[in-house]
């Protein structure tokens, strides 16, 4: 964090800023984002920090079978609170066979993501920030999060189901924390995957486009997820020992779930006050007006792994033989349902960078204060 330097620049400067992801592409650095995230997390574990579970509220589908979602995200983390809000356009499509989620706002290939940071020092709006590339950089941390305490040390072969966004900062971001010299990719959309195995291989890495979901597991050390297909898309017998999986789209199945020796759980939401054995963990709270949450809405749960196999981040703090034993254990990570101080973290450090390169559009606190008691 830049600290009494932020501070003073900030004083400097008019605020909010409005940081698009123009402004944040060249504050994004992988190896910061995991680093941050790993800071967060733990100081959440280990009693600082609050979190609702994310929210989604979903409306009856309309005659194209559309359903609208408010997506919410909110947390208090260090020094800020962050509220990330999306407004989403959901629907399936069927690609090679399978169906898909897909999303839009307003029309397809554009959408609507905001993430609002406030002080907690004085309630002030720090800043507004899209979420596009802050969406991206901060799942393949989680992801290289989870790595970094349960893969092996040699890690070196990653495989990746999928080839959009997500997977390429998962090759950004576990790079930086295992020595991986070689990438796998399966997308059933040939020009995709071709196009993430040049850019895998733009970055040294000995990178090839392949053809089956079973070759991207061949040989992998790592195997991570990252489509927007529905249902499972791992399974028990692609499974070698040794193995590390994240999934943060498509699920676990049940055979590959009884296989994980270890699972790693970053944390849960804060229970409310008002109910302190309160316990949510799925993914996602959903409220919708009729029988059921639409198909194309957020994933509940990524796999099902037996509850005296998975540890919280918490406990392995506390007790680090807790991890991986032994070379040959499949292992598992997922973030939770920590979204709020996730954004918090991020945006945070994504705003103390702004202030300090002077990037972001100032646009007046004056703007957003009213001097009517709400």
């Amino acid at each position: 964090m830049a600290g009494t330097s932020a501070k003073r620049l900030k004083q400097e400067m008019p605020m909010p800023l409005l940081l698009t992801n123009d402004d944040i592409a060249p504050l994004l650095d992988p190896l910061a984002v995991i680093n941050i995230l790993d800071q967060t997390y733990s100081a959440f574990a280990l009693g600082t920090g609050v979190t609702a579970p994310r929210l989604d509220l979903q409306a009856s589908k309309n005659n194209a079978g559309e359903a609208y979602q408010l997506g919410i995200a909110a947390g208090l983390s260090g020094r800020y609170g962050a509220l990330r809000i999306k407004s989403d356009m959901t629907y399936r499509r069927e690609v090679a066979g399978r169906p898909r989620k897909e999303k839009y706002c307003v029309e397809p290939g554009t959408y609507c993501g905001l993430i609002l940071l406030f002080s907690l020092e004085n309630g002030e709006l720090l800043a507004i920030l899209h979420d596009g590339l802050i969406q991206k950089m901060r799942v393949g941390a989680d992801s290289a999060l989870g790595a970094r305490y349960l893969a092996r040390e040699d890690a070196a072969v990653l495989g990746i189901l999928g080839a959009g966004g997500m997977a390429r900062t998962h090759i950004d971001t576990i790079t930086m924390i295992r020595p991986i010299e070689q990438v796998r990719i399966y997308s059933p959309t040939e020009a995709n995957r071709e196009a993430l195995a040049v850019y895998g291989r733009a970055r040294g890495l000995d990178t090839k486009a392949v053809e089956s979901p079973e070759a991207a597991f061949d040989g992998a050390d790592i195997i991570s997820a990252c489509t927007n297909a529905v249902g499972p898309v791992i399974h028990g017998p692609h499974l070698a020992p040794g193995m590390h999986i994240t999934s943060i789209g498509g699920t676990l199945d049940t055979h590959a779930s009884a296989r994980v020796d270890v699972a790693l759980r970053l944390g849960n939401a804060t229970a409310p006050t008002e109910m302190p054995d309160w316990r949510f963990e799925e993914e996602c709270m959903s409220f919708v007006p009729d029988v059921g949450k639409s198909e194309a809405g957020g994933t509940r749960r990524f796999a099902d792994v037996p509850l005296s196999r998975l540890i919280m981040l918490r406990e392995l703090l506390n007790a680090p033989k807790r991890g991986r034993c032994t070379p040959e254990q499949i292992t598992f990570s997922e973030r939770g349902n920590i979204h709020g101080v996730q954004f918090a973290g991020v945006a945070g450090l994504i705003y103390e960078r702004a202030l300090a390169q002077g990037l972001g559009t100032p646009m007046g606190s004056e703007t957003f204060l009213q001097n009517i008691r709400n």
